[in-house]
């Protein structure tokens, strides 16, 4: 039997149309690779921000509006200069449609029986928050897992029907009823957890201390 440790598992929750969740996901890669020849195993568990958003998603301008009113040029300033620190230019106002997340989390998990759920929610945060995409629209979401080489048909099919969609409910349920109301959120090893962004001296502490308590 080998001794050698298995990768380190990272669970991160958090929702496609978080901008820090997509900037704690660079935040957490940019950790691992200080770590020369460190194997993570990268999970994402789904959170909807606004679980109650239409299906149909909303007018972008009209949604913020409602919920930051005066502070939103303000509240979305704060996300775009942490971004560039990663080399990401939040492409703010290109985004028309704030979606529901619903079909997009759907996709995630089913990327993740594929190997190509980390690559699936770096696509969706890119097509969101970098091409203003709708990733509420089912179109986008085949061509972002074509990109991944997901078959098309497969997931047309996928999307579709709706076998998985009582599981997710349930899963996100599960995940706010554990008293995470705040994202994103990062557990080491199922021991360190952070809560929202840290600066990249915790996060490196956590991992090192995960890999110690291994």
């Amino acid at each position: 039997m080998s001794d050698e440790p298995g990768p380190i598992p990272i669970d991160i929750v958090g929702d496609v149309v978080c901008p820090y969740c997509f900037i704690g996901l660079r935040l957490v890669n940019a950790v691992v690779a200080s770590v020369p020849g460190l194997a993570v195993d990268i999970r994402w568990y789904p959170y909807q921000l606004d679980p109650d958003m239409a299906a149909q998603g909303q007018d972008r301008r009209a949604y913020l509006e409602a919920k930051f009113g005066a502070e939103t040029e303000a509240t979305l300033a704060r996300p775009a200069e942490m971004a560039r620190e990663f080399g990401l230019e939040l492409a703010f106002n290109k985004i028309q449609r704030q979606p529901n997340t619903f079909d997009a989390h759907r996709l995630i998990r089913f990327a993740y029986g594929f190997g190509v759920q980390t690559q699936i929610v770096e696509r969706l945060f890119q097509a969101f928050f970098l091409q203003g995409l709708d990733i509420g629209d089912r179109t986008v979401l085949i061509a972002v897992a074509a990109k991944s080489r997901l078959d098309p048909a497969l997931v047309e099919a996928f999307l579709n029907g709706s076998e998985d969609a009582a599981a997710l409910r349930q899963e996100m349920a599960d995940i706010r009823a554990s008293g995470v109301h705040e994202v994103p959120r990062f557990t080491f090893a199922g021991k360190q957890d952070i809560v929202g962004l840290k600066p990249a001296e915790e996060f490196a502490d956590a991992l090192f201390n995960s890999i110690e308590e291994g």
